[in-house]
């Protein structure tokens, strides 16, 4: 009798160890972060949170929501990032999680401090956070950018700041940047990294006749050996598209000498291989890139040689002319310096111990070949 009351007890004891859902919290006791920005305004670090109701975007997946679904933004300032996060939890109401952030933006002020290292190691120290999110960096108030919302009435998750592949796959201009690719770039000697950055654009589409702010990304952030290099535009990395072997496609338009549009292609899929060219102590490079054009549009009758050798001319225009810009700001927006460092190791290291790697106008050799393909219905 004695034994069985024994081995009940046991297995009584056992059961209530095995419980494990004593601290379990429901879905609406827990707020889900799915965005988190950080600047550095007046020397005080800023921290910018987005949250949604996660009921009201899992009915978005039935069909539109019928209102706006609403968003909310948090922000708080302190001395450090760590001292503004923890002044944010004080009114949070209930506790933050961060395991749903898929949006990192950094402010202006904070990446020209050269101070984009801090929150990446804040995050690092942070369990629930993953090195998953994309990354942007912005000119703009990042409050305003956590409060935008999307067509349809569909939540912010569904957007360019949140799914930036989408508009990717259909013009190919600056590719997305994760932040584990950020951190682990940022580490690699004499590399560039380019955060795209985004605004706030009213120019396109309106709704009911009024203007709605849509994300656009305008540019890029640039570091170089973990140094920020500055901000390129748009305009100034078209070259970047066609040096980039992820580029899925993008339009090249064809012009007159008079500057009237003749051609519109489809440049698709580059194919690229950088040379180092070494001769003693200098260094120059052979770029060799290969497109496949698409014809969109013919506004104008062109030969197809002539289309080709104009596409080409065009294409390596753009390449010289993003390689000069950066030029002129110190910085080597092609990256040619880090190719050196993994194809020839023992010449970069030669070179660097004595500051003597410098790259000129004439360090850069480039070989353009577009494959013409007839006109054709193009895949959006």
């Amino acid at each position: 009798m004695i034994r069985r009351a024994k081995a009940t007890a046991l297995w009584v004891l056992m059961a209530l160890l095995l419980n494990g859902c004593w601290d379990s919290k429901t879905i609406q006791d827990v707020n889900y972060l799915t965005a988190i920005g950080f600047d550095l305004i007046d020397g005080q670090y800023a921290v910018y949170v987005q949250m949604l109701d996660f009921s009201s975007v899992a009915k978005t997946e039935q069909g539109k929501a019928a209102q706006e679904v609403p968003t909310w933004v948090g922000n708080s300032t302190g001395e450090t990032l760590g001292v503004a996060l923890n002044k944010l939890y004080r009114t949070s109401q209930m506790r933050i999680f961060y395991g749903h952030v898929n949006v990192v933006v950094l402010g202006k002020g904070i990446i020209e401090k050269n101070a984009a290292k801090d929150p990446r190691e804040l995050l690092a120290r942070y369990y629930e956070m993953r090195y998953t999110p994309w990354l942007f960096g912005t000119k703009g108030d990042i409050k305003e950018l956590f409060t935008a919302g999307s067509f349809f009435n569909y939540p912010p998750l569904i957007s360019l700041l949140h799914q930036p592949n989408e508009t990717y796959l259909q013009e190919s201009l600056i590719p997305p940047m994760k932040l584990v690719k950020f951190a682990a770039e940022f580490r690699e000697p004499s590399n560039s990294v380019l955060v795209p950055s985004v605004v706030l654009s009213k120019a396109s589409w309106q709704s009911g006749g009024t203007p709605k702010p849509m994300f656009l990304e305008d540019g890029c952030f640039v570091f170089q050996n973990k140094v920020y290099q500055g901000w390129f535009r748009m305009e100034e990395l078209y070259g970047l598209r066609w040096f980039n072997p992820e580029t899925k496609r993008s339009p090249l338009i064809i012009r007159s000498h008079n500057g009237k549009p003749m051609v519109v292609l489809s440049l698709e899929s580059p194919k690229v291989t950088i040379q180092p060219l070494i001769n003693k102590d200098k260094v120059a490079f052979s770029l060799n890139v290969t497109l496949t054009g698409i014809v969109s549009e013919a506004l104008l009758p062109l030969s197809e040689p002539d289309l080709q050798r104009k596409a080409e001319e065009q294409v390596q225009a753009e390449i010289r002319q993003t390689y000069e810009k950066g030029l002129k700001r110190d910085t080597d927006l092609l990256r040619l310096e880090h190719e050196l460092y993994r194809k020839n190791n023992q010449v970069w290291k030669r070179l660097r111990s004595r500051e003597d790697f410098h790259l000129t106008s004439e360090s850069l050799q480039i070989h353009v070949h577009v494959n013409m393909k007839h006109a054709q219905k193009l895949k959006y």
